[in-house]
């Protein structure tokens, strides 16, 4: 009997999982990979795709799903300096911010570089327009996408186009809960595409995300879209936070921790 259970015992353990590696960067390599069977069972598993005609940066577009940690960096002159790493703990895009004064008007203009250092696209944030909007720059100048905030909807959601591909609506969403920094990307047909959520803070005030990305997809437009929430959100949760300030002093007192 219990030499006909050997197989069957063994066959069982060979179907585990093996035990989490620590990779580079102090992550286990469990916790920056997608959960197995919570993709076969769930329907909003990633869904593979077929590459952009004209992506932000080709050699993060993969054959599989993958995933990807994007953490501010704690050193910034500009606050909006991140770093992105693969799951081997290389850095693979370096994102740069600055402040620009143009005419009294204050924008953000974020670059992005590879990992060999040269930069391949710019964000920059619109002086005027009706909504939150960044477009998307070539290094020669070329506008190559936009990422838009959207008001008029039943929740809020950023909109992300390819300039020049004939689509009129938007090639991929961002939907979910933006206060917590969790949610997911989809394209036209309603495929999710992406993932994203922060993670808890090792060192205050510095946020970190897991990002997983479907096969096919343009990693790098994923993330700049991250980088847009994470800063649009940081300047609303600022704004909350003075006007609670503002509202407790007038009350007769702020308490700065409370």
């Amino acid at each position: 009997m219990v030499a006909a259970l050997a197989p069957l015992g063994m066959l069982l353990l060979g179907a585990l999982p093996p035990a989490p590696r620590l990779a580079r960067g102090g992550h286990t390599a469990s916790t920056i990979r997608m959960n197995l069977f919570g993709d076969i069972f769930d329907d909003t598993r990633l869904k593979p795709q077929s590459p952009p005609t004209r992506p932000l940066l080709p050699t993060l577009i993969r054959p599989d799903a993958a995933s990807y940690v994007l953490r501010e960096s704690m050193f910034s002159f500009s606050g909006e300096d991140f770093r992105v790493r693969d799951i081997h703990g290389d850095e693979v895009i370096r994102v740069e911010g600055a402040n620009v004064n143009l005419g009294g008007f204050v924008i953000d203009k974020l670059g992005m570089k590879d990992a060999l250092g040269n930069k391949f696209c710019s964000i920059e944030r619109r002086v005027i327009a009706a909504t939150t909007c960044y477009d998307l720059y070539e290094p020669n100048g070329t506008c190559i996408a936009k990422i838009e905030r959207v008001w008029l909807s039943a929740s809020p959601k950023y909109n992300f186009f390819y300039e020049g591909d004939a689509n009129p609506f938007p090639d991929f969403s961002a939907e979910g809960s933006f206060s917590e920094r969790r949610y997911t990307f989809k394209n036209g047909l309603g495929q999710t595409i992406a993932r994203v959520s922060r993670e808890d803070e090792m060192i205050r005030d510095v946020d970190q995300y897991l990002c997983e990305v479907a096969a096919g997809v343009d990693a790098a437009a994923i993330l700049a879209v991250a980088v847009v929430i994470d800063e649009d959100h940081d300047e609303s949760d600022a704004k909350k936070q003075k006007e609670k300030q503002a509202e407790a002093e007038k009350s007769g007192g702020w308490n700065p921790f409370g």
